[in-house]
């Protein structure tokens, strides 16, 4: 089975997404009889490329000048009219490459220029699609800048819509989509994320964070951005006893149009934020690329203060770890994963009472710790999804112009 894959973002551009379109596949190829090649666009780089990322081939489509002449019109109609431009240039260029491609299927994860051209090619040509959809959307159709009320496109027919979580699906629901709609979580290796021995934690906590083995440690890794609400954090720590300390961790990619991460001196500001407190010995900031699973093996509880979230990788990558999670409860796809008193909290973004959940969940047992990760294994590891994907992909290749796929039918097979 040969597969297409046309993302937003990829590799080593920093993008969830495009993380997990790449380890998916990479799994896939060594599990099954899948070839596959990458096509992407970018808001880090501005220039096109060919290359290899481990061993993929990928055609990073950008136009140079067009991305530099946006850019430097700042915001207003002239802003808006080079991003239309850009938006139809790098399209047409996508629609080129794939007319001179070979595939049995199109995997789409984001929205881009690619993704766009991909979309809309795939149904011209009657080419199985799955669509990926990433971010909380209005609606899971994507057009170029001033094309939506002059072109349609169907998503009903060989087509699988993948929503990330409950809350994308209700969406793809209101757009009329249903029955070929697989909910399902960011797929997580359950073997990597997984309950640490007392050893591990104790050289985590001591060789990494630099804090006591008698500390209480709270987690955060996340790309340093407004919308991860690191700043929050640093408040309710005000309201914990001395023993319990934070580690905020994750990478500050500042480049990109929506968003960007934060620039230094905004860590800068951060960090003097934390020492004005009073709180520098009990919060360290780590701004850089981390080994997740690694962290996880040293918190007693992992925080999740984000905004304007579509899943929350780390959120079920710590319950896999049986770390319990406070999270944002004004997040729907939170609500899907926290059972309150059970594996964690859900709650408002006040930080007394963030604090007094924070001190609750520290003390879990090592049974309830087993537990939460026992709750969600099955349906969240690498192993199950991966089937899914592959059942899903034969249904695709072997239907034919105008078939339907019914998800739950073929994932039930």
């Amino acid at each position: 089975m040969k597969i297409l894959v046309v993302s937003s973002k990829f590799p080593p551009e920093y993008s969830g997404s495009g993380l997990r379109a790449h380890a998916t596949y990479l799994r896939l190829a060594e599990k099954f009889d899948i070839q596959h090649e990458v096509i992407c666009s970018s808001v880090e780089f501005t220039d096109r490329a060919e290359y290899r990322s481990d061993g993929v081939p990928v055609i990073r489509v950008v136009s140079p000048v067009l991305r530099k002449l946006n850019r430097a019109f700042g915001k207003g109609l002239l802003r808006r009219f080079t991003n239309a431009v850009f938006y139809h240039s790098e399209a047409r260029t996508v629609t080129k490459l794939l007319d001179s491609k070979d595939f049995d299927l199109i995997h789409v994860f984001g929205y881009s220029p690619a993704t766009i051209a991909a979309i809309n090619w795939s149904r011209r040509k009657s080419i199985p699609l799955i669509l990926e959809i990433v971010n909380n959307v209005v609606s899971p159709f994507q057009y170029l800048p001033g094309t939506r009320r002059f072109r349609s496109y169907d998503l009903g027919h060989q087509s699988v819509v993948v929503a990330i979580s409950q809350h994308i699906a209700d969406q793809c629901k209101s757009a009329g989509l249903i029955e070929n709609v697989w909910t399902r979580p960011n797929p997580v290796d359950t073997v990597r994320f997984s309950p640490a021995s007392q050893d591990q934690r104790a050289k985590v906590i001591s060789r990494i964070f630099g804090f006591s083995g008698t500390d209480k440690t709270i987690v955060y890794v996340a790309k340093f951005m407004k919308q991860k609400n690191h700043e929050f954090l640093v408040e309710v720590m005000k309201h914990l006893p001395t023993e319990y300390k934070l580690v905020l961790a994750g990478p500050t990619v500042t480049s990109g149009e929506v968003d960007p991460g934060m620039r230094s001196e905004q860590i800068s500001l951060l960090q003097s934020h934390i020492d004005q407190a009073g709180l520098g010995s009990r919060i360290k900031v780590i701004p850089e690329f981390v080994d997740t699973a690694e962290f996880l093996a040293g918190a007693d509880v992992f925080c999740f203060p984000a905004e304007n979230e579509a899943m929350g990788t780390p959120l079920i990558e710590a319950l896999s770890s049986g770390t319990p999670v406070i999270a944002n409860a004004n997040e729907p796809s939170f609500t899907e994963w926290i059972i309150n008193g059970e594996n964690g909290f859900l709650a408002p973004l006040i930080p007394e009472q963030w604090a007094s959940n924070i001190q609750t969940a520290a003390c879990y047992s090592e049974g309830r710790r087993t537990r939460i990760t026992r709750s969600i294994k099955d349906r969240i590891s690498t192993e199950t999804i991966d089937e899914y994907y592959v059942r899903l992909m034969t249904a695709l290749v072997e239907s034919k112009p105008g078939d339907r796929i019914q998800v739950a039918e073929v994932l039930n097979r």
